[in-house]
């Protein structure tokens, strides 16, 4: 990418564009012991080496968790490979059977380092317990990566504000559930609480509910199959940080990522508390973005002014 390319991004302050900020609860200075995670390895000869490469290209690629671990390396004689990381060991037959083909040894779990290292010094010293790629700091890596297309995310705010403006109520939250499809985002839920202090009333978690019984009727019809989690590849734009329950549900629905406007403080569960969506330990991480854009915020402002959030 070329610095002409890279001048929308604010590396010190993490911002793109001059309207997303990245939340996030890391930063750039290593722990002396890593955050470990559990993934599947198996043990083969050094000639079988470029079939097992083919194999996990073809079947485990496209696994961020395991982006930054180098997936072979020598132990004596024999190559140790990760394979992709531990969900149940219910998956032991089905990995097996992949890896028939290339005469394996040893099929077992593992720890390795979660995350990548930020320093090259410690990517050494963290690649004793398994070798780590270094390609700069990663998270620089990712702000220079992501790339948004910002007509489209603006549209969808604004779309936001329209339902927090037609519900005329000044305590009004609004949530938009969307997914990207073919390059352009489509918008699959809009809810809207007028105030419901009950944490199933907020706008997040009707927008879940929606997407649940939605499924369910898509499965009584017999039209889709069924599928572990609610929310794979959605996108959700809400007005406010969502409460801690809310964030811990995003988790659980395993969304991609997560744009808001307002803070709330005390209460919410991302940048005012704990972090959900980044925190180290949970099952599942995602992107979370604040909006700074000034028009959308004025606008948010104005029929909002006299909510009091109670979290």
């Amino acid at each position: 990418m070329t610095s002409e390319n890279r001048s929308h991004v604010d590396l010190r302050n993490g911002i793109l564009y001059g309207t997303l900020k990245q939340i996030r609860l890391g930063n750039d200075t290593d722990p002396e012991v890593p955050s470990l995670i559990l993934t599947w390895a198996c043990t083969i000869h050094p000639k079988n080496s470029k079939s097992l490469i083919a194999l996990l290209k073809q079947n485990f690629d496209d696994e961020p968790r395991i982006k930054h671990l180098k997936r072979l390396t020598k132990i004596g004689d024999h190559i140790k490979a990760i394979i992709c990381p531990y969900e149940n060991e219910s998956d032991r037959d089905e990995i097996s059977a992949l890896l028939k083909s290339l005469d394996y040894d040893n099929l077992e779990v593992i720890e390795v380092p979660r995350n990548q290292a930020n320093t090259k010094e410690t990517t050494l010293k963290w690649s004793n317990i398994w070798p780590l790629t270094w390609k700069g700091n990663p998270n620089h890596q990712f702000l220079n990566s992501v790339k948004f297309d910002m007509e489209q995310e603006r549209t969808i705010v604004n779309e936001l504000l329209n339902h927090i403006e037609r519900a005329n109520c000044p305590n009004a939250l609004a949530t938009i559930m969307a997914k990207e499809m073919h390059g352009k985002l489509t918008i699959q839920i809009v809810t809207v609480n007028k105030g419901g202090c009950h944490p199933l009333d907020h706008s997040v978690m009707r927008a879940i509910d929606a997407i649940a019984q939605n499924e369910a009727r898509q499965r009584k019809e017999g039209n889709t199959q069924e599928r572990g989690y609610l929310c794979t590849n959605t996108i959700v734009y809400t007005t406010h940080e969502p409460c801690v329950m809310c964030s811990m549900a995003l988790v659980h629905s395993r969304i991609v990522r997560c744009t808001y406007l307002k803070p709330v403080s005390p209460g919410g569960g991302m940048e005012s508390s704990y972090y959900l969506g980044d925190l180290d330990g949970l099952n599942w991480k995602f992107q979370i973005w604040r909006w700074l854009g000034e028009h959308e915020l004025s606008r948010l402002d104005s029929v909002t002014d006299s909510v009091r959030l109670e979290y």
